[in-house]
């Protein structure tokens, strides 16, 4: 399985493995036969062939795992919402939307991995206060706080892992520098946010060690955007509510993929318009227990 390199823009983070705690185990999968269709499933839930879930023998229901075959290392996540199967030393059974995508409709089988994904906080679900442009809060002050989510990554297979996350913003330590800490599975860093100038938009994260990224802010969005090794990384966080911001990181090729248009005609020329692959997308929904 290949992991994907989960980066805070804002915080400039890396890590190159997570330690986990949840369900972990290679097996065999098969997939539900067409006739189970319409059928209830063993949490009471009617079963369709072309939704993405699966049966397992101990998960508890709603549990979300990832299932990746091992020959071709394609993955699905599916949601457990039935028991099985009892036969064959088999340790999964999908839909078969899930089997599809796994190319493993032919064999009938495969060698898989599955892994427990972290469930959503309890503090998920809370009232929304919503702002408008006449809202703005005052950034950084109040965004002070012990914001919690998980960080979702995503290619093109697809949601690839879930990682819990924290960032706490500590209240002004000093003249215009105020502390992040920054938490996921078992790492943890510290980084200074920086006021630079006399403007209200412009801040820069110190990394402690040489390396300062200037991020401006518009509004209730907190944006920067930089490169490392040929990749360009671009990050938004918004604060949605007093209790609730949300983070979007795009990963994608520094060099432009393609380029299209440039057309010189008699009239209306066609601008020349240069093209950059997006190659992931890692998103957090954060709620800050402090409000």
């Amino acid at each position: 399985m290949q992991k994907s390199l989960f980066v805070f823009s804002l915080l400039l983070v890396f890590a190159d493995s997570f330690s986990q705690t949840l369900y972990t185990k290679n097996g065999i999968a098969s997939y539900y036969a067409n006739f189970f269709n319409g059928r209830k499933t063993a949490n009471g839930e009617i079963f369709s062939n072309k939704t993405l879930t699966a049966a397992h023998r101990t998960l508890p229901f709603g549990t979300i795992v990832k299932v990746t075959n091992l020959e071709n290392n394609r993955s699905i996540v599916v949601r457990i919402n039935d028991r099985g199967p009892y036969f064959g030393g088999r340790i999964i059974d999908l839909s078969r939307a899930a089997a599809d995508s796994l190319n493993i409709l032919y064999q009938g089988w495969a060698k898989v991995l599955v892994e427990e994904l972290p469930q959503e906080p309890p503090f998920l679900f809370y009232p929304a206060v919503l702002l408008t442009d006449s809202d703005a809060l005052i950034f950084p002050d109040d965004w002070v706080g012990n914001w919690h989510g998980n960080l979702k990554s995503y290619s093109a297979k697809g949601l690839e892992q879930i990682i819990p996350v924290q960032l706490v913003i500590e209240p002004n330590i000093y003249f215009n520098r105020w502390i992040l800490r920054l938490a996921y599975d078992t790492y943890s860093k510290t980084y200074e946010l920086v006021k630079r100038g006399e403007g209200n938009d412009t801040y820069s994260i110190d990394e402690k060690n040489g390396i300062d990224i200037p991020s401006s802010v518009f509004g209730n969005h907190f944006i920067s955007r930089f490169s490392l090794n040929g990749i360009l990384f671009e990050c938004t966080f918004n604060l949605i509510t007093k209790k609730e911001m949300r983070i979007e990181l795009f990963e994608g090729e520094y060099n432009r993929t393609w380029t299209t248009g440039n057309i010189i005609q008699t009239q209306d020329s066609v601008p020349e318009v240069g093209v950059f692959q997006v190659n992931t997308l890692q998103e957090a929904i954060l709620y800050n227990k402090e409000k």
